[in-house]
Protein backbone atom coordinates (compact mmCIF):
# COMPACT_ATOMS: atom_id res chain seq x y z
CA UNK A 1 0.00 0.00 0.00
CA UNK A 2 2.90 2.35 0.76
CA UNK A 3 4.34 1.79 -2.74
CA UNK A 4 1.01 2.66 -4.37
CA UNK A 5 0.78 5.92 -2.41
CA UNK A 6 4.33 6.81 -3.39
CA UNK A 7 3.70 6.11 -7.10
CA UNK A 8 0.45 8.05 -6.97
CA UNK A 9 2.14 11.09 -5.43
CA UNK A 10 4.92 10.92 -8.04
CA UNK A 11 2.33 10.88 -10.83
CA UNK A 12 0.65 13.96 -9.36
CA UNK A 13 3.99 15.78 -9.16
CA UNK A 14 4.89 14.87 -12.76
CA UNK A 15 1.45 15.89 -14.03
CA UNK A 16 1.66 19.23 -12.22
CA UNK A 17 5.16 19.85 -13.56
CA UNK A 18 4.06 19.03 -17.11
CA UNK A 19 1.07 21.34 -16.76
CA UNK A 20 3.27 24.21 -15.56
CA UNK A 21 5.78 23.71 -18.37
CA UNK A 22 3.06 23.55 -21.02
CA UNK A 23 1.27 26.62 -19.72
CA UNK A 24 4.43 28.70 -20.10
CA UNK A 25 5.26 27.41 -23.55
CA UNK A 26 4.16 27.86 -27.09
CA UNK A 27 0.70 26.89 -28.26
CA UNK A 28 0.83 25.25 -31.70
CA UNK A 29 -1.89 24.58 -34.24
CA UNK A 30 -1.59 23.35 -37.78
CA UNK A 31 -3.73 22.64 -40.82
CA UNK A 32 -2.99 20.84 -44.05
CA UNK A 33 -4.44 19.60 -47.30
CA UNK A 34 -5.43 16.00 -46.58
CA UNK A 35 -5.33 15.10 -50.29
CA UNK A 36 -1.58 15.75 -50.51
CA UNK A 37 1.04 13.02 -50.21
CA UNK A 38 3.78 14.66 -48.14
CA UNK A 39 6.24 11.84 -48.86
CA UNK A 40 6.80 13.18 -52.39
CA UNK A 41 8.42 16.39 -51.09
CA UNK A 42 12.20 16.21 -50.80
CA UNK A 43 13.43 19.78 -51.31
CA UNK A 44 12.56 23.33 -50.38
CA UNK A 45 13.57 26.94 -50.72
CA UNK A 46 12.50 30.12 -48.99
CA UNK A 47 10.10 32.31 -50.94
CA UNK A 48 11.93 35.63 -50.59
CA UNK A 49 9.23 38.04 -51.93
CA UNK A 50 6.86 37.10 -49.09
CA UNK A 51 9.59 37.06 -46.46
CA UNK A 52 10.75 40.56 -47.43
CA UNK A 53 7.24 41.88 -46.64
CA UNK A 54 7.35 40.65 -43.02
CA UNK A 55 7.63 43.63 -40.70
CA UNK A 56 10.20 42.47 -38.16
CA UNK A 57 13.88 43.22 -37.77
CA UNK A 58 16.29 41.74 -40.28
CA UNK A 59 18.07 40.01 -37.40
CA UNK A 60 14.88 38.22 -36.34
CA UNK A 61 14.20 37.24 -39.97
CA UNK A 62 17.67 35.68 -40.12
CA UNK A 63 16.99 33.84 -36.85
CA UNK A 64 13.69 32.44 -38.14
CA UNK A 65 15.21 31.42 -41.48
CA UNK A 66 18.16 29.74 -39.76
CA UNK A 67 15.83 27.81 -37.42
CA UNK A 68 13.57 26.78 -40.30
CA UNK A 69 16.58 25.67 -42.33
CA UNK A 70 17.96 23.54 -39.50
CA UNK A 71 14.54 22.08 -38.70
CA UNK A 72 13.74 21.13 -42.29
CA UNK A 73 17.17 19.60 -42.83
CA UNK A 74 16.67 17.51 -39.69
CA UNK A 75 13.47 16.17 -41.29
CA UNK A 76 15.40 15.01 -44.36
CA UNK A 77 14.55 17.85 -46.73
CA UNK A 78 17.26 19.52 -48.81
CA UNK A 79 17.50 23.15 -49.77
CA UNK A 80 17.41 23.44 -53.56
CA UNK A 81 17.24 25.93 -56.43
CA UNK A 82 14.52 23.78 -58.05
CA UNK A 83 12.46 22.86 -54.96
CA UNK A 84 9.31 20.84 -54.36
CA UNK A 85 8.25 23.23 -51.60
CA UNK A 86 8.29 26.98 -51.13
CA UNK A 87 8.58 27.99 -47.48
CA UNK A 88 7.47 31.34 -46.16
CA UNK A 89 6.41 32.81 -42.84
CA UNK A 90 4.35 35.63 -41.38
CA UNK A 91 4.32 37.22 -37.94
CA UNK A 92 1.85 39.06 -35.76
CA UNK A 93 2.16 40.52 -32.31
CA UNK A 94 -0.21 42.17 -29.91
CA UNK A 95 0.17 43.58 -26.48
CA UNK A 96 -2.01 41.98 -23.82
CA UNK A 97 -2.76 44.18 -20.82
CA UNK A 98 -3.77 42.58 -17.53
CA UNK A 99 -5.31 44.65 -14.74
CA UNK A 100 -5.91 43.48 -11.18
CA UNK A 101 -8.33 45.54 -9.11
CA UNK A 102 -8.34 45.36 -5.35
CA UNK A 103 -11.51 46.63 -3.77
CA UNK A 104 -11.28 46.17 -0.02
CA UNK A 105 -14.38 45.35 1.89
CA UNK A 106 -15.25 45.61 5.51
CA UNK A 107 -14.91 48.47 7.92
CA UNK A 108 -12.48 49.22 10.69
CA UNK A 109 -12.66 52.17 13.08
CA UNK A 110 -8.84 52.43 13.13
CA UNK A 111 -7.94 52.71 9.45
CA UNK A 112 -9.36 53.10 5.99
CA UNK A 113 -8.52 50.66 3.23
CA UNK A 114 -7.97 52.34 -0.12
CA UNK A 115 -8.88 50.55 -3.33
CA UNK A 116 -6.03 50.16 -5.81
CA UNK A 117 -5.21 48.59 -9.14
CA UNK A 118 -2.11 47.00 -10.50
CA UNK A 119 -1.38 45.99 -14.02
CA UNK A 120 1.16 44.55 -16.36
CA UNK A 121 1.42 43.78 -20.04
CA UNK A 122 2.94 41.09 -22.18
CA UNK A 123 3.54 40.84 -25.88
CA UNK A 124 1.91 37.81 -27.47
CA UNK A 125 3.58 36.78 -30.71
CA UNK A 126 2.26 34.59 -33.48
CA UNK A 127 4.42 32.92 -36.09
CA UNK A 128 2.83 31.32 -39.16
CA UNK A 129 4.94 28.93 -41.23
CA UNK A 130 3.57 28.13 -44.68
CA UNK A 131 4.51 25.35 -47.08
CA UNK A 132 3.46 25.88 -50.69
CA UNK A 133 3.66 23.30 -53.47
CA UNK A 134 6.04 24.85 -56.01
CA UNK A 135 4.36 23.18 -59.01
CA UNK A 136 0.77 24.33 -58.48
CA UNK A 137 1.42 27.26 -56.07
CA UNK A 138 -1.09 25.89 -53.55
CA UNK A 139 -0.75 26.12 -49.78
CA UNK A 140 -0.45 22.55 -48.50
CA UNK A 141 0.50 23.02 -44.83
CA UNK A 142 0.37 25.86 -42.33
CA UNK A 143 1.67 25.83 -38.78
CA UNK A 144 0.89 28.51 -36.21
CA UNK A 145 2.75 29.08 -32.96
CA UNK A 146 1.51 31.49 -30.30
CA UNK A 147 3.50 32.44 -27.24
CA UNK A 148 4.78 35.23 -25.04
CA UNK A 149 7.64 37.26 -26.50
CA UNK A 150 10.28 39.00 -24.49
CA UNK A 151 11.95 41.66 -26.59
CA UNK A 152 14.62 42.06 -23.92
CA UNK A 153 15.55 38.39 -23.91
CA UNK A 154 19.29 37.82 -23.76
CA UNK A 155 19.01 34.75 -25.95
CA UNK A 156 16.67 35.63 -28.81
CA UNK A 157 18.19 32.83 -30.91
CA UNK A 158 16.96 30.26 -28.42
CA UNK A 159 13.53 31.90 -28.02
CA UNK A 160 12.93 32.01 -31.79
CA UNK A 161 14.42 28.53 -32.23
CA UNK A 162 11.93 27.16 -29.69
CA UNK A 163 9.05 28.82 -31.56
CA UNK A 164 10.12 27.35 -34.89
CA UNK A 165 10.96 23.86 -33.60
CA UNK A 166 7.61 23.66 -31.78
CA UNK A 167 5.81 24.42 -35.03
CA UNK A 168 7.91 22.04 -37.13
CA UNK A 169 7.23 19.17 -34.72
CA UNK A 170 3.84 18.90 -36.46
CA UNK A 171 5.34 18.64 -39.97
CA UNK A 172 4.84 16.50 -41.97
CA UNK A 173 1.38 15.58 -40.74
CA UNK A 174 0.74 11.99 -39.78
CA UNK A 175 -2.47 10.07 -40.31
CA UNK A 176 -4.53 10.11 -37.13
Amino acid sequence: MEIIKKLYSQKIILFTLALIINSCGIYVQYDYDSDVDFNKYNSYTFYEPDIEKVEISDLDKKRILKSLDMGLKSKGLERSSSPDLLVTFETQSKERVYVNNYLPYGWSPFFYRYPYSSGYSRVQGTLYVNFIDSKNQQLIWQGKGVGVLNEYSKDRDKMIGNFVSSILEKFPPTAD
